[in-house]
């Protein structure tokens, strides 16, 4: 009888511990929802913005990063993301959750150690994190800049150059860029976030006149904001090295409604690019 009773009184204390355990868990995710990606998030403030976020958008947003004892270790009143339709579809990150958000509306979430300092920060975890397995992200919303979309004359100017230099398999992407030609390479480099990518390139109106043509490649690590025009960050995304484009963009993707700081590129003109990926590192 004394054994059973020592018994029951183990095994009850194991049931207390493992409950304890699991509520202390479970305070982490109160009144939190869970996407199938395992993302877990809550709504703090809705806002009233009329528009969603979605692919081709500008979003600029307010963020704090917390460990599970709340004390802050990185926050920003003005990162930015550009949605590039494909990199969207990919990210696990929370940042792939912004889509369907609207201006003003903040959301907090709660993401694996492991991956935000991965996919985020691109860095390894600082010891200052390894002991949390989750980090929780606060974000509002603060400014999104539709896409703008391209006017039919704009579009008349484009498909008019096309049919007057009797172009061939030319492929119009559904943002409106359209492919002149495309040369592929079967390097297994490709074009990546966070790669060094070596770019050659010239631009011309589509006059044919050249307006910019650098003596030396740039470089610049793709991912990073504002290195390079927008659409052509689209195209080369995945492209390898060796490969060539080239394509027309429409201004929206180009230097839009202002044209270029010197001038020379006039407000909504669309451009021709011919790029090489000389080298990725």
């Amino acid at each position: 009888m004394k054994y059973k009773v020592s018994y029951i009184l183990v095994f009850v204390s194991l049931l207390i511990m493992y409950s304890s355990c699991k509520r202390k868990h479970q305070l982490y995710f109160d009144d939190y929802s869970r996407n199938e990606a395992g993302l877990y998030y809550k709504m703090l403030k809705i806002g009233d913005g009329d528009y969603k976020v979605g692919p081709w958008d500008d979003v600029t947003f307010a963020c704090s990063f917390k460990k599970l004892n709340d004390s802050v270790f990185f926050s920003s009143s003005r990162e930015k993301i550009y949605f590039n339709p494909e990199d969207s579809l990919q990210k696990t990150l929370f940042v792939s959750h912004f889509l369907g958000l609207v201006e003003g509306d903040s959301i907090s979430y709660y993401v694996k150690t492991q991956n935000l300092f991965t996919d985020y920060f691109q860095v390894p975890v600082p010891d200052y994190c390894k002991n949390d397995s989750l980090i929780r992200v606060d974000v509002r919303i603060s400014h999104l800049e539709k896409e703008v979309k391209i006017s039919e004359t704009e579009l008349k100017t484009i498909k008019d150059y096309i049919t007057q230099k009797d172009l061939d398999e030319v492929v119009e992407l559904p943002n409106k860029i359209f492919i002149l030609e495309r040369k592929t390479s079967e390097s297994a480099d490709k074009v990546t976030k966070g790669r060094t990518v070596v770019l050659s390139y010239k631009g011309r109106f589509l006059n044919d006149s050249l307006f910019d043509a650098p003596f030396y490649p740039l470089q610049f690590v793709y991912g990073t904001p504002d290195q390079v025009l927008k659409g052509i960050n689209f195209v080369i995304k995945g492209m390898g090295k060796g490969e060539y484009a080239k394509i027309i963009l429409p201004s929206y993707l180009a230097y839009g409604e202002r044209g270029n700081s010197n001038a020379t590129v006039p407000p909504f003109t669309p451009l021709l690019y011919e790029i090489t990926i000389t080298d990725i590192k």
